[in-house]
């Protein structure tokens, strides 16, 4: 607080210093004395302006020093007493802690992936028969495209109970995902964070909108905003550590896109970082596929044999395409 006072202080001699010595020498000579205190006043005061602006709020340092500049040399004397008494009097009236709330650890490290779960039983779905709201429930624990699917039909049954359960489940899933994504964004905007936090955070961003995406809740002309959400914050997450789950993601994004090179890349990227084969086999032969590089599908059937099945029929037909 001395110290703001002193350099307040300053600001004060520096600016009538130069203010009167333009008035009692009114020639070429006196401006350039007084642009020289005036300039020196206003660099000075705008140092302390953007200090208390970056501490308090967390605006970029920089970015406010220009402005506080350009405002108080560009208005002149006035505009720099006024800055002074200002910065004084929030000095002395302030004492409120910056408004930016306690990071939730918790929250970062906790994130629940709803499309990355698969329960056992899930796949009876596909032979389930809607008779009765007993059974229906027992679904309503999976999320998966398939599950998403059968349950947006149920929302025209002429049954209210099972429409009523239909609704409940796309709606809690769905605000689920959606609270988290804004949850996160407001911590990743309003906080600075280490790497370790930024990295979990924008991982998580990463996987969230990928769900909301690939879980089918809205219609693809909005669901591909989220999609390309998905996308930008794994080049962010990866601009801060390598990790091979988002190199796996960053390829179903890009193999959905359209971009097969660039996804069997991503896919091959996540393998030699560690990614388990079994997970990442079927997009990267489904890659090799749309690439019609057969010889290449041919090669890593055989490399990773037995990891996940492969019929005999097709590895003859792959065979002939080589």
């Amino acid at each position: 607080m001395f110290n703001d006072y002193v350099k307040s202080l300053l600001v004060i001699f520096l600016e009538t210093t130069g203010l009167y010595t333009l008035i009692q020498y009114p020639t070429v000579f006196g401006f350039i004395i007084y642009l020289f205190f005036h300039f020196t006043a206003s660099i000075l005061l705008a140092t302390m302006v953007a200090w208390i602006l970056k501490t308090f709020y967390k605006y970029p340092y920089r970015h406010v020093l220009i402005l506080s500049f350009s405002i108080f040399f560009f208005l002149g004397p006035f505009a720099v007493l006024f800055g002074v008494l200002s910065v004084l009097i929030y000095k002395k009236i302030s004492k409120a802690p910056a408004p930016v709330k306690e990071v939730n650890y918790e929250l970062v490290f906790s994130v629940r992936i709803l499309a990355e779960e698969r329960r056992l039983g899930e796949g009876s779905l596909r032979f389930a028969k809607v008779k009765d709201l007993e059974r229906v429930v027992y679904f309503t624990k999976f999320y998966h495209p398939l599950t998403v699917r059968f349950f947006k039909g149920l929302l025209f049954s002429d049954n209210d109970e099972l429409r009523l359960l239909a609704n409940s489940y796309l709606k809690n899933a769905e605000k689920y995902l959606q609270e988290l994504i804004y949850e996160l964004e407001r911590i990743l905007k309003s906080q600075d964070l280490g790497k370790d936090v930024k990295f979990f955070v924008c991982r998580a961003l990463a996987f969230l909108n990928w769900n909301v995406y690939y879980l089918g809740f809205m219609e693809e002309q909005i669901a591909k905003k989220y999609l390309d959400n998905a996308k930008e914050y794994v080049i962010k997450a990866l601009e801060i550590k390598e990790d091979p789950s988002l190199y796996m993601l960053m390829g179903r994004v890009e193999l959905i896109s359209g971009d097969y090179q660039k996804a069997y890349e991503h896919f091959k990227k996540a393998l030699d970082l560690g990614m388990e084969p079994v997970k990442i086999l079927p997009y990267l032969l489904e890659t090799l596929y749309k690439l019609r590089d057969f010889k290449e599908l041919k090669q890593v059937s055989e490399k990773y044999r037995g990891t996940c099945s492969v019929n005999p029929k097709r590895m003859a037909l792959i065979s002939v395409w080589v």
